[in-house]
This record gives C-alpha cells, sequence and structure tokens, in this order.
C-alpha cells in the first residue's frame, strides 16, 4: 500500500532521537519515555496513533503518537478521545459515514472517522469500551512483521501493531472508498440550483470567512466546502 504524503511539517526531535519500530505490544516500556499530557482534543493532521493501555495498573489509559508533540500519556481513554473529536465533525460525522457504508455495500464493521486528509481507523470493534486507533494520513506504507503489520509513517516512524497486513490492508481500502464517497458527497450537495440567480460572489466570501471564525471560535471542525454549502443553503440557493 502506497500513498502520496503532503509535503511533510517539522516532525518533533523526539522521534528522531527515539529512532527505531514501536512495538505497541509493550506500552510499559513507552510509558516511561512518554509525556503526560492532560490535552482533551488532538490535531487529527499530526496525531498518528491512539494507543489503548486502560488494562494496565497505571493512572494512565491512552498514549498519543503525535508528529510534532512526540510520545505523549493522558488518563483520558481513547473512547472519550474520539467522541471529543468524532462529536466536532458535525455534517461529516460518524452517522454520514456510516449512511456512505450502506449506499457502497460496506461493512459497517470498523468504520473509520473521517475529516480531509484525516481517516482515524480503529483496530477492533470500538462499540463497547476502548480500543486503539491509527491514522492514514502521513502512512507511506504497511509490511507484514509474522502476525504483526508495520505502519510506516512519514518521519521515520514505524509502529507495529498486532494486525495481519491482510485485514489492514482490506481495512485501508475500505477507508479510501470511504473518503472518495464523503467528498463525492460535499462536492454534490455544491452545486447550485441554476434556476436561482447566485449571491455575488463579494457576500458569499465574507459570509463563509465569519462562518469559518465562529466554527473555530466553538472548536467545531468543518471543510470549507461544509460551509460553503450551509451559507447556500441559508440563502436559499440549494
Amino acid at each position: 500500500m502506497n500513498q502520496n504524503i503532503d509535503v511533510p511539517h517539522h516532525v518533533n526531535t523526539f522521534w528522531q532521537c527515539h529512532a527505531g519500530t514501536w512495538d505497541t505490544r509493550q506500552p510499559q516500556r513507552l510509558l516511561i519515555i512518554a509525556q503526560r499530557s492532560e490535552l482533551a482534543t488532538i490535531d487529527v493532521l499530526e496525531t498518528l496513533f491512539l494507543l489503548d493501555i486502560k488494562h494496565l495498573t497505571c493512572v494512565e489509559n491512552t498514549l498519543i503518537f503525535d508528529r510534532q508533540q512526540g510520545l505523549i500519556k493522558t488518563k483520558l481513554t481513547t473512547r472519550q478521545i474520539m467522541m471529543n473529536y468524532a462529536g466536532r465533525l458535525g455534517l461529516s460525522g460518524t452517522q454520514l459515514i456510516k449512511q456512505l457504508a450502506g449506499e457502497l455495500g460496506l461493512s459497517k464493521h470498523k468504520l473509520p472517522v473521517i475529516h480531509g486528509d484525516a481517516i482515524l481507523m480503529p483496530l477492533s470493534t470500538a462499540k463497547r469500551g476502548t480500543t486503539s486507533w491509527y491514522n492514514r494520513h502521513y502512512l507511506k506504507h504497511i509490511e507484514a512483521q509474522g502476525f504483526m503489520t508495520a505502519l510506516v509513517y512519514d518521519g521515520q516512524i514505524t509502529i507495529q501493531v498486532d494486525m495481519s497486513e491482510r485485514v489492514a490492508t482490506r481495512q485501508l481500502a475500505k477507508a479510501g472508498q470511504l473518503q472518495a464517497a464523503l467528498q463525492e458527497h460535499h462536492r454534490r450537495r455544491l452545486v447550485p440550483d441554476q434556476s436561482v440567480p447566485s449571491m455575488a460572489d463579494t457576500d458569499h466570501e465574507m459570509m463563509q470567512s465569519y462562518t469559518d471564525q465562529v466554527l473555530k471560535h466553538f472548536g467545531i471542525l468543518a471543510l470549507p466546502g461544509e460551509i460553503s454549502c450551509l451559507t447556500r443553503r441559508f440563502f436559499g440557493k440549494l
């Protein structure tokens, strides 16, 4: 599996100082070098992996692999982190992904959470309890390592997970289909009714800019296409 990678941003020197493969089956070793943080949200364009460690006898419940911040440990569970993230997606939330999966005839088992280039996928069923999540963004390729799979990310970051290459390949393909369907869904909704005169470009741009600022102020994630769609709907252009 290969993927086109955006121009990489600066990667925290932590990853260079601790080069090598990160084995997620040995979280105790990772806890020692992780930095404690109580952040309630994640930057989905920089977070590569959420490792569920709720089963360990420690106060932390999650290890966060972040390109910019390094390795972070937090008391928040992966479920809490993902619910917080998914709850901010609005029009691109989990209900829409379920709808698109049904339309494509895809299984609704282990569905990803998608926002733009970020595609977070669960390693196991997340309906009950918690699970680990990995990001398709910045993923260069995957490698089979016995019964395990190595997720090789841009920036020389390799994370070994307890999942077969076959399962990972199938999950990545499914996520790609859903991402394309989501983009097409928003593209179709942006096509205006040609029988109605379009809004003046300047008014449209001002309204979109204002809406974008309001959403950012309240911490709500939205793509430009979603904002444009809402603006047109508000003015009766759809």
